[in-house]
């Protein structure tokens, strides 16, 4: 079975204020049909919906899809951190609305602020109780703050967004950039989505100098704690999205067929379509 363990739908609203970079507008509509087409023309049996930035709070409509058609997708939303209530916030969308999953997001300016900051904590451990998965959008240098966490929260799985945007210096660093993810292979909650390579690689597909850095990563996790998202609808405007699946199925052909499958899907199924 394959499972895109990072996708994103959404329908169209006004150009989003947040203070980071998308590469699909919010304005062009992006609904779970054009998904499943993808997903079926390359032969993906499911997929994570995963709460956009633009929508904000609002998981309606990703956790409508989940609902609409459970057999191909699961549901992740965003709760802001900041805002008083955000337990229960969670707990409505979890138990009310059906996600399996919370997207924190300290690559974003405004969020990064209190990211693992005690008052933060009753969100974390309202996760816990509710025995979902939490993903973390981070970069390099939010990592310290994830380790803290992932010690502090050791039943949460904790899914790590795109590599952690490494920071890929000259010819010859690939290991080296890898050096703050593989820091948390430690913890053995803490798991990494292979995605968005073109967030971070200096070259264009099949993205070779990120091959020393993807080898680094899957040398120090194993195959069990790697999940392979497609980052649709971001990835047709690069690689598309049958390119993306090919490169996690080649890059990774140091690994046996059946590691390959296991990042490839179970560990997608395992961590999400589980009961709660």
């Amino acid at each position: 079975m394959r499972v895109d363990a990072h996708a994103h739908i959404w329908q169209p609203t006004a150009r989003s204020a947040a203070s980071i970079a998308t590469l699909v507008s919010s304005e062009t509509a992006i609904p779970p049909e054009l998904l499943l087409e993808q997903m079926d023309e390359h032969g993906v049996d499911r997929a994570v919906l995963v709460q956009p930035v633009y929508p904000g709070e609002d998981n309606s409509y990703v956790a409508d899809a989940a609902a609409e058609n459970p057999e191909r997708f699961i549901a992740v939303c965003v709760v802001d951190p900041r805002k008083p209530g955000a337990a229960g916030r969670l707990t409505y969308w979890v138990k009310e609305r059906g996600c399996r999953g919370l997207r924190l997001r300290p690559r974003i300016a405004e969020e990064a602020e209190v990211f693992g900051d005690p008052s933060t904590w009753p969100l974390w451990r309202a996760a816990e109780r509710l025995g979902i998965v939490v993903n973390v959008l981070a970069s390099p240098e939010h990592l310290g703050k994830v380790a803290a966490l992932a010690e502090r929260f050791l039943a949460i799985p904790i899914l790590i967004d795109h590599l952690a945007h490494p920071h890929l210096g000259g010819p010859g660093t690939e290991a080296t950039a890898a050096g703050p993810l593989v820091a948390l292979e430690r913890f053995p909650n803490v798991h990494v989505k292979l995605s968005g390579f073109y967030y971070f690689s200096r070259g264009e597909y099949p993205y070779n100098d990120c091959r020393e850095l993807l080898r680094a990563v899957c040398e120090a996790f194993g195959p069990k704690r790697l999940l392979w998202g497609s980052d649709f609808p971001h990835v047709l405007s690069k690689t598309g999205y049958g390119q993306s699946l090919q490169f996690a199925e080649h890059s990774l052909d140091w690994l046996a067929a059946a590691d390959r499958l296991v990042i490839l899907g179970e560990n997608a199924v395992r961590l999400y379509w589980r009961e709660p």
